[in-house]
């Protein structure tokens, strides 16, 4: 990159003289034109000045300072009159100390709605699948735990007469109603103690099982109401006339059942 210098001197009092060097950058924008802003077109001059960007920041400036003048003095007024009333304090209230205001009704259009709706619709369409498969799941457990075969416990004896005399009781030394149970099966001695309190492992089990079955089966059985609500919604926002049939539940789930007005396709 080669520079272009222009030397200039200055003479001094005294006989001395300056040198003072200028690059050709510095020297193009000394002698660069004056670009001038563009003016409001002849055939548009029936609109009046054309605003330049510099016109816009003063007006905009000029009116944020009347806006914050107003702001100032309608606080003064409210805090001077005790008895101050406007209608935004009616929808107006305090969260922690912090005035909140209710939403606009308008703030989403149609639209936006319904575009909302369809994604809460497939999130509740997704839980509900979720519980659908865990209640076939339970189903299949406690068909196998109903379906599963009577364990089976094989004594020898020498002969027949110990076979007649054959006492289960005698032979597990247990109590007569734990013969059943194969699995932890308590002793006299732990009988008498009143140290087995213990009921059988597999009912527990059973019993458990069926009621998170009825929990799930509840919690499917809801969504699946919401989900319904949720399309009927839907379909109502759509296009089309309608009218409302029948306030009352559809098949008791508080669901308003609508008829919507036959129109020819084209």
């Amino acid at each position: 990159i080669s520079l272009c210098f222009l030397f200039s001197a200055d003479k001094h009092e005294g006989g001395e003289v300056h040198h003072r060097i200028m690059s050709s950058t510095y020297k193009k924008a000394i002698q660069g034109r004056t670009h001038k802003e563009r003016s409001q077109p002849s055939d548009r001059k029936k609109l009046g000045f054309l605003e330049k960007h510099k016109d816009y920041v003063l007006r905009a400036r000029d009116f944020h300072k009347k806006e914050k003048a107003l702001e100032v003095l309608r606080e003064k007024a409210e805090f001077r009159n005790p008895d101050e009333f406007y209608f935004g304090m009616q929808k107006s209230k305090t969260v922690g100390g912090v005035h909140v205001g209710d939403s606009d009704p308008t703030q989403y259009s149609h639209e936006q709605l319904m575009l909302m709706k369809t994604q809460d619709r497939k999130y509740v369409e997704m839980k509900a699948q979720v519980e659908r498969k865990k209640v076939e799941k339970l189903q299949a457990s406690l068909h196998q735990l109903r379906d599963a075969p009577a364990n089976k416990h094989i004594v020898f004896v020498d002969n027949e007469e110990d076979q007649r005399q054959f006492s289960p009781a005698d032979y597990f030394n247990t109590s007569p109603e734990y013969l059943d149970s194969a699995f932890h099966r308590p002793t006299r001695e732990q009988l008498d103690e009143d140290a087995w309190t213990v009921s059988s492992v597999h009912e527990k089990k059973k019993s458990k099982l069926y009621k998170e079955l009825e929990q799930r089966k509840h919690r499917k059985s809801e969504l699946e109401s919401v989900a319904l609500r949720m399309d009927m919604e839907k379909a109502a926002m759509g296009k089309g006339r309608k009218r409302k049939v029948r306030k009352t539940s559809l098949g008791g789930k508080g669901i308003p059942v609508y008829r919507w007005k036959k129109e020819r396709k084209r």
